[in-house]
């Protein structure tokens, strides 16, 4: 007698509770869709702006580059006239000591 009392009452109301179940899930699947959109959405945006300054970043790093190649050519000049201006000393340091001797030597 039960058994036939819990058929009939499955039977009454069993099809309206699964169909509330498949409702509440249909939901709770748009909810997580959405969700997922919204996630997605904000990867791409943090993707699109990390790119952005990437780019960015690159540009200015070869504007640093250029600047550290033309100081690095021009130390190299000041190296070079440096080195020339000591040889020039070292000449006139030799010929003005000979000019210094040879007075010397007429007096």
């Amino acid at each position: 007698r039960t058994r036939i009392l819990n058929l009939e009452l499955m039977l009454e109301y069993g099809g309206e509770s699964w169909k509330v179940y498949n409702e509440v899930l249909v939901d709770m699947l748009n909810k997580v869709q959405t969700q997922l959109s919204e996630v997605k959405k904000d990867i791409q945006e943090v993707n699109w702006t990390r790119k952005n300054q990437q780019t960015q970043v690159g540009e200015k790093m070869k504007q640093l580059e250029g600047e550290w190649v033309g100081l690095v050519s021009k130390n190299y000049e000041i190296e070079q006239a440096l080195l020339n201006m000591e040889a020039e000393y070292e000449t006139l340091k030799k010929h003005h000591e000979k000019s210094t001797a040879s007075v010397e030597t007429k007096t």
